[in-house]
């Protein structure tokens, strides 16, 4: 498995989201900022230079918006973390010679694009002759094709599905991880995603494999966590997306998990992808993941995890309670509320399958 290297716990990063501080390009700098914001710097953006991040989106702390590399550099950065995800993972254009003045400030590069910064010769070049490091998140080893073994291993597993992309899926595993971690459980996040991998220190980019390899990448990560009680298996996509259910489905054959936990966004009736085609129902999705994952390992869905951003408590209150009622299961939004009800029913449940 990836360790990448990225000295968990002592960095001393800056993050640079400069025209893309926001939900859908910056995920990769707002999950930085929610799971680890006591190694974060600074936030670069021009457009929001001189704020707080707590100040633009209500987290983070009082962590200094600025302009400029080399503000951030005088605050302490020394890891420049390219914090957006853009479609297709390109570099955006106007990053390269920021980038290039991070490494000549002496500052190692983090990035999880798929578009690999270490294979360019110009920027390896001046990393070389400034002694830094950098890291692509995104690079997957060679690894053979999935040959349906995770399904042997005793441990427990539960993987984060959803009903569209960005529904939480990351977030719902963090945290049942720390949840049953504070109980004393043995319990390990699996990261698939380069903002996971980032928070985690370790895991493997799935999206990043060749389609037939993928269901194996996933296979390796629960051999190499087999000695972990519990796994958290991050998520990617939704099985019904016709842009990225491949990733979904490699995830769901490759970890063979007994437990499943769908996640939710409370207000979206239309995709975010897929031309916003409107969502199957939360029952229908139930459905398909279950039946879905017999022929590897039947998994059950056995809980619901709902994001309620732009809800007021009481409302999302409503909303979480609804969902319950609508589908007997129990649900939260992890960030407001927790997840000590979706952890008491998944140790329920392992107890009564054992």
């Amino acid at each position: 498995m990836t360790q990448c290297d990225l000295n968990i716990g002592s960095r001393r990063m800056a993050l640079l989201c400069d025209g893309h501080l926001d939900a859908d390009f910056g995920k990769t700098a707002t999950g930085l900022l929610i799971w680890c914001p006591e190694e974060v710097v600074a936030v670069i953006d021009v457009e929001h230079a001189g704020k707080t991040v707590d100040a633009v989106f209500g987290f983070g702390r009082d962590i200094p918006i600025v302009a400029t590399v080399a503000e951030a550099f005088k605050l302490g950065a020394r890891e420049l973390v390219v914090g957006v995800a853009t479609i297709g993972g390109v570099l955006v254009p106007a990053y390269r010679a920021k980038i290039a003045e991070a490494v000549r400030l002496g500052c190692d590069v983090i990035s999880g694009l798929h578009e690999m910064l270490a294979d360019d010769p110009e920027l390896s070049s001046l990393a070389a002759e400034h002694h830094v490091a950098i890291r692509d998140v995104r690079r997957v080893p060679s690894t053979p094709v999935g040959m349906n073994r995770a399904r042997t291993i005793a441990n427990r597993r539960v993987l984060t599905v959803g009903t569209d992309c960005a529904t939480g899926k990351m977030c719902t595993a963090l945290a049942l991880t720390r949840e049953f971690t504070s109980r004393e459980r043995d319990a390990k996040f699996v990261a698939t995603g380069q903002t996971g991998i980032m928070i985690e220190g370790d895991g493997l980019a799935i999206d990043r494999a060749v389609c037939d390899f993928a269901s194996g990448i996933a296979e390796k990560l629960v051999l190499d966590n087999a000695d972990r009680d519990w796994l958290f298996i991050e998520g990617q996509g939704s099985i019904d997306s016709a842009c990225y259910s491949g990733v979904t489905l490699s995830l769901l054959h490759g970890t063979a998990p007994q437990a499943l936990v769908l996640c939710h966004v409370g207000d979206h009736h239309a995709r975010s992808h897929d031309d916003g085609a409107p969502l199957l129902p939360v029952a229908e999705n139930i459905r398909l993941y279950e039946t879905i994952s017999t022929p590897v390992l039947p998994a059950k869905v056995v809980g619901l995890s709902l994001m309620t951003n732009g809800l007021n408590a009481s409302s999302a209150r409503e909303a979480i309670t609804r969902l319950e009622a609508e589908h007997g299961l129990p649900a939260t939004d992890p960030l407001r509320f927790g997840v000590a009800n979706l952890t008491d029913a998944l140790i329920e449940f392992f107890e009564e399958e054992r």
